[in-house]
C-alpha cells in the first residue's frame, strides 16, 4: 500500500487590528447641534476678518498719491464747469453796436448841455462827491434852476457814465462812457470834447473871468 502523506495543518492568518482608524462614532443631538454653533461661529468670524481687511485695503487705497491727484483733477474740473455755468458774459451784437454808440454819444452830449447850463446858473461845475446826481436834484446849490436832466445816469450797455470835476476852472470836466467793454480808460470809450459844453444860455466859458476864477468845490460845499 502506498504511504499515506501528511500534509501541514493550514495556519490561519490573523489579521492585526493596530493602525486601523476606528469610524466616526454617531453623536446625539445636543453635540450635533453644538458644532453647528460652532462651525456657524467660525464662518462669521472669517467673514469678519474678510470684511476688515477689505476696509483695511479700500482705505489704503484713499491715502495713496495717485488717487488724490485723480480727484483733485476731478474737483478742479467740475468746479471750471461749474463757473463757466453761471458766468455771464456781456452779449453785444454786431450789428447794435453802432446803434448803442449813437445812443451813448447822444446821451453824453445832453448830459455836457446839461453841466454847462448848471454851471451857467450856478458859476460852477457839480462837486465830484455830488456828481451827476446835482443835474437831477436840487442839493441847496445857490442859482440852481434844475433839474438839468431826469433819466437815468448810465450808458446804453449799463455802466454808469464817468465824471470828474476839473481842477482848474478854466477846463471842462471829464466825461465819458466805458463803452461795450464796460472797462473806464481803454480803446472803446466815448467822450465828450470842449465844444460839446454849450447850452441855449451860452458856454461854460461866460461865467468866470482870469482874475475872479470860480470853481465848483468853493461855491457847492
Amino acid at each position: 500500500m502506498p504511504e499515506k502523506t501528511t500534509r501541514a495543518p493550514k495556519t490561519l492568518k490573523v489579521k492585526s487590528t493596530a493602525g486601523v482608524v476606528k469610524g466616526v462614532r454617531w453623536r446625539n443631538p445636543e453635540e450635533r447641534k453644538a458644532a453647528k454653533r460652532k462651525i456657524e461661529a467660525i464662518r462669521r468670524a472669517a467673514e469678519k476678518a474678510h470684511l476688515e481687511q477689505g476696509t483695511k485695503l479700500n482705505l489704503t487705497a484713499l491715502r495713496s498719491p495717485k488717487f488724490l491727484l485723480g480727484l483733485l483733477a476731478v474737483m478742479v474740473l467740475l468746479g471750471s464747469l461749474v463757473v463757466n455755468a453761471f458766468k455771464v458774459e456781456p452779449q453785444v451784437s454786431v450789428q447794435k453796436l453802432p446803434l448803442q454808440q449813437n445812443r451813448a454819444r447822444r446821451s453824453l452830449k445832453a448830459v455836457a448841455t446839461a453841466l454847462t447850463l448848471f454851471r451857467v446858473h450856478t458859476g460852477g461845475w457839480p462837486s465830484q462827491r455830488l456828481g451827476l446826481y446835482a443835474l437831477a436834484k436840487n442839493y441847496s446849490i445857490p442859482g440852481w434852476r434844475g433839474p438839468y436832466i431826469n433819466w437815468a445816469y448810465k450808458d446804453p450797455w449799463g455802466t454808469p457814465y464817468v465824471y470828474t470835476m476839473p481842477t482848474s476852472p478854466f477846463e471842462v470836466p471829464t466825461l465819458y462812457s466805458c463803452g461795450p467793454d464796460t472797462l473806464p480808460e481803454t480803446n472803446d470809450d466815448i467822450r465828450v470834447t470842449e465844444d460839446d459844453f454849450v447850452c441855449a444860455e451860452g458856454t461854460w466859458k461866460r461865467q468866470e473871468t482870469p482874475e475872479t476864477p470860480l470853481t465848483g468845490e468853493q461855491i457847492h460845499e
